[in-house]
Parts: C-alpha cells; structure tokens; sequence
C-alpha cells in the first residue's frame, strides 16, 4: 500500500505542477489582452488628437499602421498561448485521470482487505459459536 501511496502523491504534485502551469498562461495571457486594449485605447486618443491638428493628422497614418502591427504581434502571441493554454489542460486532464486511477485501485485494495477482514472476523464467530454449540450438546460425563 506504500507503494500506491507514493505514486498517489507523485500524481497529486504532477497535478498540481500542470495545473500550475495554466495558471501562468492564464496570467499572460490576460496580460496580452491587456496590452492589446491599451493599444486600442492609445490609437483612439490619438485619432482624436490628429482630428484637432493638421500636423498630427499626417503623422497619424504612420501611427496607425505601427500600432496595428503591434496589435497583430500581441493577438498572434495570444492565440498561441491559447493554444498552449488548451495543450496544458489535455495534460490536466490525463492527469487527474491517472491520479483517479491510483485512487480508485487504492479504494478498491481498501475495500478487498475490509471484506478479508469482515470474512476471518466471521469465520472466528462462527468457529466460536460452533463451539459452544457442541459444548452445549455434549452429553456430561457421568450422567
């Protein structure tokens, strides 16, 4: 049973590292979005500064396409860590799968050696009471 128990642990811990994992491309990708919407953001000011300027009206065209292309990087970077994100929860999910396995082999075992145990539990009684029946029944000497 020592044995399931350290494979049981070692599942939980490569469990947990995995689900560890999708925290942190959760985190970045959130930061991507972030990123991506303060671009957004920056590009809507300044298209409402190059209306009010003439000077910045020229420039902004050049502006624009620089954060487009900053945005197409940070949407591209996104999609691959959603990628990675859906790859690292197939990993969790084989996981817990094998972890629920050891579990499960660990309950069974439990449940075997409690029927074993009820069984030689019995049999004692039953040996007991088959005892004191023929006790019972034995004619007694001298009569």
């Amino acid at each position: 049973m020592r044995g399931l128990d350290g494979l049981i642990r070692l599942s939980k811990w490569r469990l947990d590292d995995k689900r560890r994992v999708i925290v942190d491309l959760e985190v970045l990708r959130a930061e991507l979005e972030r990123q991506i919407a303060a671009l957004d953001e920056e590009l809507e000011r300044e298209r409402r500064f190059a209306a009010t300027s003439l000077e910045a009206g020229y420039a902004f065209t050049g502006y624009r396409r620089v954060n487009r292309e900053k945005v197409d990087r940070l949407m591209a970077s996104r999609e691959e860590v959603l990628d990675k994100i859906a790859a690292a929860q197939e990993e969790v999910n084989e996981a817990f799968r094998e972890l629920k396995k050891y579990e499960l082999v660990k309950e069974n075992r439990l449940a075997q050696l409690a029927r074993e145990q009820a069984a030689r539990e019995q049999a004692e009684l039953d040996e007991a009471g088959l005892q004191g029946f023929l006790r019972q029944n034995q004619p007694e000497p001298g009569r």
